[in-house]
């Protein structure tokens, strides 16, 4: 009793299972297979000599298939001689490949040739530039030289100038020889140049002038020309 009811729960098991690849695959609830008959199972008793009927085909019908099929066989054929004398005649040893291949070559030497004179013509475009652009460089530069020439020469005036001035200054200065006489002629005649202007202009010496300073009419202050 036992034995039967473990025989057909793995019965009930197996119709669940299949095998998936190398792998064998669980899918209990989610498909069912279809089980045949083995391949190395013989055929059942009740059909091992049995003969399927032929199925008769009307006249009507075999003569309209003999019809179709020699339209078939017809065209076919005519395509295949069609496509066989067009790689005859394409093919790479016919003339046609032959004049292709030579228009094919001309046409390749032409655009060569096109090449060689578009290059020339950039060549000499290219030339042409650069020489307009070497002439303009070079005006440049011979401007911006003129004009640090006269810069240089502008500043070059400048100092001369300043050096002529201090020249002229120099001069005025005491000399070491000169100093002590220097000396006694300030103390001797000293200067006040504390003073003050009023609305018309005169000057009014300050407190620390000497009395032979202060002249009766008051001095005027009068612009440098």
């Amino acid at each position: 009793m036992n034995i039967s009811r473990l025989g057909n729960e793995c019965l009930h098991i197996s119709r669940y299972w299949y095998p998936a690849g190398d792998t064998a695959a669980s899918i209990l609830g989610s498909q069912s297979v279809r089980w045949k008959k083995p391949r190395w199972i013989p055929r059942s008793k009740s059909k091992e000599f049995f003969v399927p009927k032929r199925c008769k085909i009307p006249e009507e019908e075999v003569i309209e298939l003999t019809r179709l099929f020699n339209k078939y066989r017809t065209e076919m054929k005519s395509v295949r001689l069609h496509l066989e004398r067009e790689n005859r005649r394409t093919s790479a040893t016919s003339e046609l490949a032959s004049q292709q291949a030579a228009e094919e070559e001309e046409e390749h030497l032409r655009l060569m040739e096109y090449n060689i004179q578009e290059n020339k013509r950039i060549a000499a475009l290219r030339e042409k530039r650069l020489q307009e652009q070497y002439e303009t460089d070079l005006a440049r530069v011979i401007a911006s030289k003129e004009k640090m020439e006269k810069l240089e020469l502008a500043e070059e005036q400048e100092a001369l100038r300043i050096i002529a001035e201090t020249q002229e200054l120099v001069k005025t200065f005491i000399k070491r020889e000169d100093l002590e006489n220097a000396i006694e002629e300030a103390i001797e005649n000293p200067k006040d140049y504390n003073f003050a202007l009023d609305a018309e202009g005169q000057i009014l010496k300050g407190q620390n002038s000497l009395s032979k300073d202060v002249q009766e009419d008051k001095e005027v202050l009068s612009s440098r020309q």
